[in-house]
Parts: structure tokens; C-alpha cells; sequence
């Protein structure tokens, strides 16, 4: 039980350090303190989108923070309101399309 709890640890530093924890842009400690609230910020969300929005979805759930990139937020889409109704419109050729769609429905009615 501990060696896992020790590899989801492991796993949250590998995943930041990919989303731009690995090099520090500026000189400056304010700067790079910034930097490093951002990318923890990101990586936060990333994780609580994929145990949200994507626990029914494996392929989703338990991709590196790199194909979950390219996966769901690279995707051709637009978020509007209509009538007081939140509507996304994702491109239907995407392969993901329905499972973002499910995520989707998913975030709205966890915070419903």
C-alpha cells in the first residue's frame, strides 16, 4: 500500500515536470516562484479534470499529461450559452468527441 502512494507521488512530479516544472524561465526567484504556482495550478487541474470528467473513460483517466494534451485540450471546440443553457460544440471527426462530451456532462453535473 505504501509503494503505491509512493508511485502516485512519483507519478504527480513526472507529470508536472512535463508540463513545465523541468526548467525555470527567469532568473528571478518571484519570477520562478510564479512559474512554479502556475505549472502546480495546471497540473492540479489536469488531475481533478481526469477524476471528474474521465473516470469512466480509461483511455482518458490514465494517459500521460502529454497525450491528455494533445487528447482533450487540443480539441476544436467552442463553449457558448444559449437560453441560460451551456452548450459545447466539439469538431464530430475528433476521436475523442463523445468522450469529451460525457466529460463534459460530467464536470456540469458534479458542480450542479
Amino acid at each position: 500500500m505504501r509503494h503505491r502512494q509512493h508511485a502516485r507521488v512519483e507519478d504527480r512530479i513526472r507529470q508536472a515536470k512535463a508540463s513545465g516544472l523541468w526548467n525555470l524561465p527567469c532568473r528571478g526567484r518571484e519570477e520562478n516562484s510564479a512559474w512554479l504556482e502556475a505549472v502546480l495550478a495546471a497540473a492540479d487541474l489536469v488531475c481533478w479534470s481526469k477524476l471528474i470528467c474521465f473516470a469512466h473513460v480509461p483511455s482518458l483517466a490514465h494517459c500521460e499529461i502529454a497525450a491528455f494534451r494533445y487528447r482533450v485540450q487540443h480539441v476544436a471546440a467552442q463553449l457558448t450559452r444559449s437560453a441560460r443553457q451551456a452548450c459545447l460544440k466539439i469538431d464530430r471527426t475528433w476521436r475523442w468527441a463523445a468522450q469529451i462530451a460525457a466529460g463534459f456532462r460530467q464536470l456540469r453535473a458534479a458542480f450542479a
